[in-house]
Protein backbone atom coordinates (compact mmCIF):
# COMPACT_ATOMS: atom_id res chain seq x y z
CA UNK A 1 0.00 0.00 0.00
CA UNK A 2 2.87 2.61 0.92
CA UNK A 3 4.11 1.77 -2.65
CA UNK A 4 1.20 2.98 -4.18
CA UNK A 5 1.01 5.86 -2.20
CA UNK A 6 4.25 6.71 -3.31
CA UNK A 7 3.99 6.03 -6.97
CA UNK A 8 1.26 8.21 -6.84
CA UNK A 9 2.81 11.20 -4.99
CA UNK A 10 5.54 10.89 -7.94
CA UNK A 11 2.59 11.32 -10.39
CA UNK A 12 1.31 14.32 -8.82
CA UNK A 13 4.67 15.61 -8.05
CA UNK A 14 5.82 15.22 -11.99
CA UNK A 15 2.56 16.92 -13.17
CA UNK A 16 3.08 19.85 -10.79
CA UNK A 17 6.74 20.35 -12.43
CA UNK A 18 5.45 19.33 -16.12
CA UNK A 19 2.60 22.03 -15.52
CA UNK A 20 4.20 24.59 -14.05
CA UNK A 21 6.85 25.33 -16.84
CA UNK A 22 6.18 26.85 -20.27
CA UNK A 23 7.91 25.39 -23.58
CA UNK A 24 11.99 27.31 -22.38
CA UNK A 25 11.49 25.58 -18.97
CA UNK A 26 10.46 29.41 -17.30
CA UNK A 27 7.90 29.45 -14.64
CA UNK A 28 4.33 29.82 -16.17
CA UNK A 29 3.34 33.73 -14.46
CA UNK A 30 -0.66 33.40 -14.53
CA UNK A 31 -2.52 36.23 -16.63
CA UNK A 32 -2.68 39.37 -14.06
CA UNK A 33 -6.65 39.06 -14.50
CA UNK A 34 -7.46 34.75 -15.50
CA UNK A 35 -11.31 35.48 -14.87
CA UNK A 36 -14.01 37.68 -15.82
CA UNK A 37 -16.05 36.07 -12.75
CA UNK A 38 -17.68 32.98 -12.25
CA UNK A 39 -19.87 30.97 -14.91
CA UNK A 40 -22.06 28.54 -13.20
CA UNK A 41 -24.43 26.55 -14.47
CA UNK A 42 -27.87 28.31 -14.85
CA UNK A 43 -29.37 25.38 -15.95
CA UNK A 44 -28.92 21.72 -17.07
CA UNK A 45 -31.34 19.23 -18.87
CA UNK A 46 -31.41 15.44 -19.17
CA UNK A 47 -31.59 14.14 -22.64
CA UNK A 48 -32.76 10.94 -22.02
CA UNK A 49 -30.34 9.70 -24.28
CA UNK A 50 -26.51 9.36 -25.25
CA UNK A 51 -24.17 9.01 -27.81
CA UNK A 52 -20.21 10.18 -28.70
CA UNK A 53 -20.88 13.00 -31.51
CA UNK A 54 -20.45 16.17 -31.27
CA UNK A 55 -23.87 18.18 -31.25
CA UNK A 56 -23.92 21.72 -32.26
CA UNK A 57 -27.52 23.12 -31.53
CA UNK A 58 -29.62 25.95 -33.81
CA UNK A 59 -30.95 28.58 -31.63
CA UNK A 60 -33.57 30.96 -33.11
CA UNK A 61 -33.90 34.86 -32.27
CA UNK A 62 -35.57 33.95 -29.04
CA UNK A 63 -32.72 32.00 -27.60
CA UNK A 64 -34.81 28.84 -28.05
CA UNK A 65 -32.34 25.90 -28.82
CA UNK A 66 -32.91 23.02 -31.35
CA UNK A 67 -30.85 19.73 -31.29
CA UNK A 68 -31.17 15.99 -32.55
CA UNK A 69 -29.68 12.87 -31.20
CA UNK A 70 -29.83 9.44 -32.00
CA UNK A 71 -31.72 6.70 -29.90
CA UNK A 72 -29.95 4.22 -28.20
CA UNK A 73 -31.42 1.33 -30.19
CA UNK A 74 -30.66 3.12 -33.78
CA UNK A 75 -33.68 3.42 -34.57
CA UNK A 76 -34.79 6.97 -34.30
CA UNK A 77 -33.43 10.52 -34.22
CA UNK A 78 -35.16 12.77 -31.71
CA UNK A 79 -35.10 16.36 -32.27
CA UNK A 80 -35.29 18.64 -28.94
CA UNK A 81 -36.45 21.84 -28.52
CA UNK A 82 -35.73 23.74 -25.45
CA UNK A 83 -36.39 27.31 -24.46
CA UNK A 84 -33.93 29.88 -22.99
CA UNK A 85 -34.23 28.76 -19.12
CA UNK A 86 -34.02 25.11 -20.02
CA UNK A 87 -37.80 23.78 -20.39
CA UNK A 88 -38.96 21.58 -22.89
CA UNK A 89 -40.81 22.50 -25.53
CA UNK A 90 -41.11 19.87 -27.25
CA UNK A 91 -39.85 16.14 -28.57
CA UNK A 92 -39.92 15.20 -31.71
CA UNK A 93 -39.47 11.60 -33.31
CA UNK A 94 -38.95 10.18 -36.92
CA UNK A 95 -36.84 7.08 -38.31
CA UNK A 96 -33.18 6.89 -38.92
CA UNK A 97 -30.27 5.73 -38.02
CA UNK A 98 -27.92 8.50 -38.34
CA UNK A 99 -28.36 12.36 -38.38
CA UNK A 100 -26.59 15.43 -39.05
CA UNK A 101 -26.67 19.36 -37.70
CA UNK A 102 -29.91 20.54 -36.94
CA UNK A 103 -30.84 23.82 -38.89
CA UNK A 104 -33.21 26.53 -38.09
CA UNK A 105 -34.34 29.33 -40.57
CA UNK A 106 -37.58 31.29 -40.64
CA UNK A 107 -39.13 29.40 -37.71
CA UNK A 108 -38.56 26.17 -38.80
CA UNK A 109 -36.32 23.85 -37.83
CA UNK A 110 -34.70 20.87 -40.27
CA UNK A 111 -33.30 17.61 -39.60
CA UNK A 112 -31.57 15.19 -41.76
CA UNK A 113 -31.50 11.28 -41.34
CA UNK A 114 -29.80 8.22 -42.73
CA UNK A 115 -31.57 4.97 -43.39
CA UNK A 116 -33.97 6.57 -45.15
CA UNK A 117 -31.89 9.46 -46.54
CA UNK A 118 -33.99 12.31 -45.74
CA UNK A 119 -35.00 15.34 -44.64
CA UNK A 120 -37.31 16.57 -41.84
CA UNK A 121 -39.02 19.94 -41.71
CA UNK A 122 -40.72 20.59 -38.55
CA UNK A 123 -42.90 24.22 -37.06
CA UNK A 124 -40.55 25.52 -34.30
CA UNK A 125 -43.60 26.57 -32.17
CA UNK A 126 -45.37 23.33 -32.38
CA UNK A 127 -42.92 20.47 -32.52
CA UNK A 128 -45.26 18.79 -35.35
CA UNK A 129 -43.29 17.65 -38.86
CA UNK A 130 -45.20 20.04 -41.37
CA UNK A 131 -43.25 17.60 -44.03
CA UNK A 132 -40.75 15.08 -44.68
CA UNK A 133 -38.53 14.02 -48.19
CA UNK A 134 -37.59 10.69 -48.12
CA UNK A 135 -34.75 10.75 -51.01
CA UNK A 136 -34.78 6.86 -50.12
CA UNK A 137 -38.12 5.77 -51.74
CA UNK A 138 -37.77 8.83 -54.09
CA UNK A 139 -34.41 8.53 -55.91
CA UNK A 140 -32.56 5.88 -54.07
CA UNK A 141 -30.52 8.04 -52.43
CA UNK A 142 -27.52 6.43 -49.96
CA UNK A 143 -25.70 9.38 -48.51
CA UNK A 144 -27.06 11.39 -45.66
CA UNK A 145 -27.47 14.98 -46.94
CA UNK A 146 -25.36 18.03 -46.05
CA UNK A 147 -27.43 21.43 -45.46
CA UNK A 148 -27.62 24.79 -46.54
CA UNK A 149 -30.33 27.45 -45.94
CA UNK A 150 -30.68 30.83 -47.62
CA UNK A 151 -33.37 32.64 -49.41
CA UNK A 152 -36.35 30.68 -47.97
CA UNK A 153 -35.17 27.62 -49.83
CA UNK A 154 -33.45 24.26 -48.36
CA UNK A 155 -30.49 23.33 -50.37
CA UNK A 156 -29.21 19.79 -50.25
CA UNK A 157 -25.97 17.20 -51.05
CA UNK A 158 -26.62 14.04 -51.55
CA UNK A 159 -26.10 11.19 -54.02
CA UNK A 160 -26.13 7.81 -54.76
CA UNK A 161 -23.32 5.12 -54.80
CA UNK A 162 -21.45 6.66 -58.00
CA UNK A 163 -23.07 10.35 -58.18
CA UNK A 164 -23.69 12.71 -56.36
CA UNK A 165 -26.91 15.27 -56.59
CA UNK A 166 -27.98 18.80 -55.50
CA UNK A 167 -31.27 19.16 -54.78
CA UNK A 168 -33.49 22.94 -53.87
CA UNK A 169 -36.86 22.55 -52.19
CA UNK A 170 -39.04 25.61 -51.24
CA UNK A 171 -40.14 25.38 -47.70
CA UNK A 172 -43.33 23.43 -47.95
CA UNK A 173 -40.94 20.99 -49.32
CA UNK A 174 -41.87 21.53 -52.89
CA UNK A 175 -38.84 20.47 -55.47
CA UNK A 176 -37.30 22.99 -57.24
CA UNK A 177 -34.82 21.49 -59.58
CA UNK A 178 -32.74 18.58 -59.02
CA UNK A 179 -28.82 18.19 -60.27
CA UNK A 180 -26.81 15.83 -61.23
CA UNK A 181 -23.03 16.70 -59.91
CA UNK A 182 -19.64 16.01 -60.63
CA UNK A 183 -18.76 13.52 -57.33
CA UNK A 184 -18.36 10.08 -56.19
CA UNK A 185 -21.57 10.06 -53.90
CA UNK A 186 -22.38 13.30 -51.78
CA UNK A 187 -19.76 15.98 -51.30
CA UNK A 188 -18.27 16.56 -47.80
CA UNK A 189 -20.05 20.17 -47.17
CA UNK A 190 -22.29 22.62 -48.48
CA UNK A 191 -22.47 26.27 -47.87
CA UNK A 192 -24.61 28.97 -49.79
CA UNK A 193 -23.54 32.74 -50.45
CA UNK A 194 -26.82 34.25 -51.93
CA UNK A 195 -27.03 32.01 -55.01
CA UNK A 196 -24.15 30.38 -55.40
CA UNK A 197 -23.70 26.89 -53.85
CA UNK A 198 -20.30 25.42 -52.59
CA UNK A 199 -19.21 22.44 -51.69
CA UNK A 200 -16.09 20.34 -51.05
CA UNK A 201 -15.50 16.61 -51.83
CA UNK A 202 -12.13 16.64 -50.38
CA UNK A 203 -10.24 17.07 -53.44
CA UNK A 204 -12.07 19.98 -55.22
CA UNK A 205 -13.96 22.92 -54.46
CA UNK A 206 -17.40 23.45 -56.79
CA UNK A 207 -19.51 26.46 -57.53
CA UNK A 208 -22.78 25.80 -59.08
CA UNK A 209 -25.66 28.61 -59.02
CA UNK A 210 -29.36 28.21 -58.43
CA UNK A 211 -30.79 29.90 -61.23
CA UNK A 212 -34.87 29.88 -60.24
CA UNK A 213 -35.75 26.63 -61.70
CA UNK A 214 -32.17 24.79 -62.70
CA UNK A 215 -28.94 24.54 -61.47
CA UNK A 216 -25.27 25.39 -63.24
CA UNK A 217 -22.20 24.27 -62.95
CA UNK A 218 -20.01 27.40 -62.70
CA UNK A 219 -15.94 26.16 -61.82
CA UNK A 220 -13.96 23.65 -60.10
CA UNK A 221 -11.20 24.64 -58.17
CA UNK A 222 -8.09 21.60 -57.18
CA UNK A 223 -7.20 22.25 -53.84
CA UNK A 224 -3.80 21.62 -53.00
CA UNK A 225 -3.35 19.59 -50.53
CA UNK A 226 -6.42 16.98 -49.48
CA UNK A 227 -6.97 14.67 -46.09
CA UNK A 228 -5.17 11.16 -46.58
CA UNK A 229 -6.95 9.58 -44.08
CA UNK A 230 -10.50 10.08 -41.33
CA UNK A 231 -10.56 10.99 -38.19
CA UNK A 232 -14.08 10.49 -35.71
CA UNK A 233 -14.71 13.88 -34.48
CA UNK A 234 -14.96 16.83 -36.56
CA UNK A 235 -13.50 15.49 -39.95
CA UNK A 236 -16.56 16.48 -42.04
CA UNK A 237 -16.09 19.98 -40.23
CA UNK A 238 -13.21 20.53 -41.44
CA UNK A 239 -14.23 20.39 -45.06
CA UNK A 240 -16.81 23.38 -44.42
CA UNK A 241 -16.67 26.34 -46.86
CA UNK A 242 -16.36 29.87 -44.55
CA UNK A 243 -17.08 33.33 -45.99
CA UNK A 244 -14.79 36.10 -45.10
CA UNK A 245 -16.32 39.66 -44.78
CA UNK A 246 -14.18 40.28 -47.68
CA UNK A 247 -16.65 37.84 -49.40
CA UNK A 248 -13.56 35.68 -50.41
CA UNK A 249 -14.08 31.75 -49.47
CA UNK A 250 -11.75 29.91 -46.73
CA UNK A 251 -11.04 26.44 -46.68
CA UNK A 252 -8.69 24.20 -44.97
CA UNK A 253 -7.30 21.66 -46.61
CA UNK A 254 -5.04 19.49 -44.35
CA UNK A 255 -1.98 21.41 -43.38
CA UNK A 256 -2.60 24.74 -45.49
CA UNK A 257 -5.50 27.18 -45.76
CA UNK A 258 -6.20 28.54 -49.16
CA UNK A 259 -8.25 32.19 -49.83
CA UNK A 260 -9.75 31.40 -52.77
CA UNK A 261 -12.46 34.22 -54.74
CA UNK A 262 -16.14 33.58 -55.37
CA UNK A 263 -15.04 33.54 -59.08
CA UNK A 264 -12.75 30.32 -58.62
CA UNK A 265 -9.53 32.50 -58.17
CA UNK A 266 -6.35 31.52 -55.55
CA UNK A 267 -5.86 34.90 -53.22
CA UNK A 268 -3.58 33.33 -51.01
CA UNK A 269 -2.89 30.18 -49.55
CA UNK A 270 -0.51 29.63 -46.11
CA UNK A 271 0.92 26.15 -44.69
CA UNK A 272 -0.40 25.72 -41.05
CA UNK A 273 2.63 23.24 -40.57
CA UNK A 274 2.74 19.27 -40.86
CA UNK A 275 1.60 19.10 -36.70
CA UNK A 276 -1.74 19.69 -38.44
CA UNK A 277 -1.70 16.33 -40.70
CA UNK A 278 -3.55 14.56 -37.49
CA UNK A 279 -5.95 17.53 -36.92
CA UNK A 280 -9.25 17.60 -37.70
CA UNK A 281 -10.57 20.92 -36.38
CA UNK A 282 -12.53 23.63 -38.91
CA UNK A 283 -12.33 26.83 -38.72
CA UNK A 284 -13.48 30.28 -37.82
CA UNK A 285 -13.00 33.50 -39.09
CA UNK A 286 -12.76 36.93 -37.38
CA UNK A 287 -14.56 40.13 -38.91
CA UNK A 288 -11.25 40.74 -39.95
CA UNK A 289 -10.79 37.36 -41.55
CA UNK A 290 -8.29 36.13 -39.27
CA UNK A 291 -8.13 32.48 -39.23
CA UNK A 292 -8.68 30.19 -36.09
CA UNK A 293 -8.25 26.50 -35.61
CA UNK A 294 -7.89 24.39 -32.88
CA UNK A 295 -4.65 21.97 -33.22
CA UNK A 296 -4.23 20.96 -29.28
CA UNK A 297 -3.29 24.96 -28.91
CA UNK A 298 -5.68 27.51 -30.11
CA UNK A 299 -3.45 29.05 -33.19
CA UNK A 300 -4.71 32.39 -35.06
CA UNK A 301 -3.17 33.63 -38.53
CA UNK A 302 -3.91 36.96 -39.82
CA UNK A 303 -5.56 37.48 -43.97
CA UNK A 304 -1.98 37.12 -45.11
CA UNK A 305 -0.68 34.17 -42.92
CA UNK A 306 1.02 35.79 -40.57
CA UNK A 307 0.91 33.44 -37.13
CA UNK A 308 -1.03 36.12 -34.80
CA UNK A 309 -0.35 33.78 -31.69
CA UNK A 310 -0.57 30.34 -30.34
CA UNK A 311 -2.13 29.73 -26.95
CA UNK A 312 0.44 28.06 -24.49
CA UNK A 313 -2.53 27.58 -21.45
CA UNK A 314 -0.68 25.50 -18.99
CA UNK A 315 -2.43 27.00 -15.95
CA UNK A 316 -3.10 23.58 -14.05
CA UNK A 317 -1.93 20.81 -12.06
CA UNK A 318 -3.51 18.16 -14.04
CA UNK A 319 -6.11 19.69 -16.05
CA UNK A 320 -5.07 22.21 -19.16
CA UNK A 321 -7.39 22.83 -22.21
CA UNK A 322 -6.64 20.96 -25.60
CA UNK A 323 -8.24 22.77 -28.38
CA UNK A 324 -9.02 20.16 -31.27
CA UNK A 325 -12.42 21.70 -32.45
CA UNK A 326 -13.40 24.99 -33.79
CA UNK A 327 -13.94 27.63 -30.39
CA UNK A 328 -17.14 30.18 -31.06
CA UNK A 329 -16.27 33.98 -31.10
CA UNK A 330 -18.29 36.45 -29.74
CA UNK A 331 -19.07 39.51 -30.24
CA UNK A 332 -16.49 41.27 -27.82
CA UNK A 333 -13.77 38.99 -29.37
CA UNK A 334 -13.55 36.20 -26.71
CA UNK A 335 -13.09 32.56 -27.86
CA UNK A 336 -15.09 29.79 -26.13
CA UNK A 337 -14.55 26.04 -25.86
CA UNK A 338 -15.83 23.25 -24.45
CA UNK A 339 -14.03 20.11 -23.44
CA UNK A 340 -13.24 17.14 -21.43
CA UNK A 341 -13.80 17.79 -17.83
CA UNK A 342 -13.83 21.75 -18.65
CA UNK A 343 -15.07 25.05 -20.40
CA UNK A 344 -12.58 27.79 -21.25
CA UNK A 345 -12.69 31.10 -22.43
CA UNK A 346 -9.48 32.62 -24.56
CA UNK A 347 -9.23 36.26 -25.13
CA UNK A 348 -8.41 38.31 -28.34
CA UNK A 349 -5.14 38.24 -27.43
CA UNK A 350 -4.71 34.38 -26.83
CA UNK A 351 -4.37 34.61 -23.56
CA UNK A 352 -6.68 32.28 -20.93
CA UNK A 353 -9.85 34.43 -19.87
CA UNK A 354 -11.86 31.99 -17.59
CA UNK A 355 -12.49 28.42 -16.87
CA UNK A 356 -14.39 26.20 -15.06
CA UNK A 357 -13.53 22.80 -14.40
CA UNK A 358 -12.21 20.67 -11.39
CA UNK A 359 -9.45 23.07 -10.66
CA UNK A 360 -11.81 25.62 -9.92
CA UNK A 361 -14.61 23.70 -7.94
CA UNK A 362 -16.46 23.09 -10.47
CA UNK A 363 -16.18 19.27 -10.31
CA UNK A 364 -15.64 16.62 -12.87
CA UNK A 365 -19.15 16.03 -13.59
CA UNK A 366 -19.34 18.30 -16.47
CA UNK A 367 -17.69 15.04 -18.53
CA UNK A 368 -16.93 15.73 -21.89
CA UNK A 369 -17.81 19.43 -23.21
CA UNK A 370 -18.72 19.43 -26.60
CA UNK A 371 -17.62 22.58 -28.53
CA UNK A 372 -20.22 25.63 -27.68
CA UNK A 373 -22.98 27.71 -28.88
CA UNK A 374 -24.11 31.40 -27.23
CA UNK A 375 -26.98 32.44 -27.35
CA UNK A 376 -28.10 35.77 -28.03
CA UNK A 377 -27.88 37.02 -24.91
CA UNK A 378 -24.30 35.29 -24.27
CA UNK A 379 -24.70 32.74 -22.20
CA UNK A 380 -23.25 29.53 -23.33
CA UNK A 381 -24.72 26.36 -24.19
CA UNK A 382 -22.92 22.58 -24.49
CA UNK A 383 -24.53 19.32 -25.45
CA UNK A 384 -22.59 16.22 -23.00
CA UNK A 385 -24.20 13.41 -25.56
CA UNK A 386 -22.09 10.95 -23.56
CA UNK A 387 -23.70 12.02 -20.17
CA UNK A 388 -27.61 12.79 -21.52
CA UNK A 389 -26.89 16.26 -20.58
CA UNK A 390 -27.69 19.66 -21.99
CA UNK A 391 -25.56 22.28 -20.06
CA UNK A 392 -26.23 26.31 -19.71
CA UNK A 393 -23.61 28.20 -18.60
CA UNK A 394 -23.56 31.95 -17.45
CA UNK A 395 -21.74 34.05 -20.29
CA UNK A 396 -19.94 37.45 -20.40
CA UNK A 397 -22.98 38.86 -21.68
CA UNK A 398 -22.02 38.85 -25.67
CA UNK A 399 -23.66 36.66 -28.41
CA UNK A 400 -21.94 36.18 -31.43
CA UNK A 401 -20.12 38.27 -33.40
CA UNK A 402 -21.93 40.13 -36.34
CA UNK A 403 -18.98 39.58 -39.00
CA UNK A 404 -16.44 37.09 -40.31
CA UNK A 405 -17.46 33.53 -39.64
CA UNK A 406 -17.58 32.84 -35.96
CA UNK A 407 -18.77 29.61 -35.21
CA UNK A 408 -19.18 26.17 -37.40
CA UNK A 409 -21.88 26.53 -39.75
CA UNK A 410 -21.13 30.02 -39.70
CA UNK A 411 -24.96 31.49 -37.59
CA UNK A 412 -26.98 30.96 -34.64
CA UNK A 413 -29.46 28.95 -37.30
CA UNK A 414 -26.41 26.37 -38.24
CA UNK A 415 -27.36 27.51 -42.06
CA UNK A 416 -24.10 27.51 -43.81
CA UNK A 417 -25.42 30.75 -45.43
CA UNK A 418 -24.63 34.36 -46.23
Amino acid sequence: MKKVEKLFMVIILMAFVLTSCDKNNNPIIPDPDPTSGTHPVLWSYDIGVGGISNITPAVDENNNIYFSMVSEDWTSVFTIALDKNGNELWKNEVTGVATNKVTYAGGKVFVVTDDPVAVHCIEASSGNTNWTKDMTAEYDFEWMPMVAINNNKVYLSTGQFFYGYLLALDFDGNELWIKQGPTMGGSLSLSVFGNELYFNDGEILFRYDDNGNSCDSVWAYELSTYKQSRGINGYLDMFNVAFGSDGNLYVRSDTKIEIISRSGQSVNEFDLGESFTNSYSSIILSPDNEVVVGNGNLVKYNHSGILEWETDINDGWLVNPTFTNAPVLSSNGNFYDGQLFGLYSVKSNGTLNWKENAETEAGIEYGNLHPPVLTHEGNIISVSSEQKMVRCFEGDGNGLATSGWPKVYGDYGNTSAR
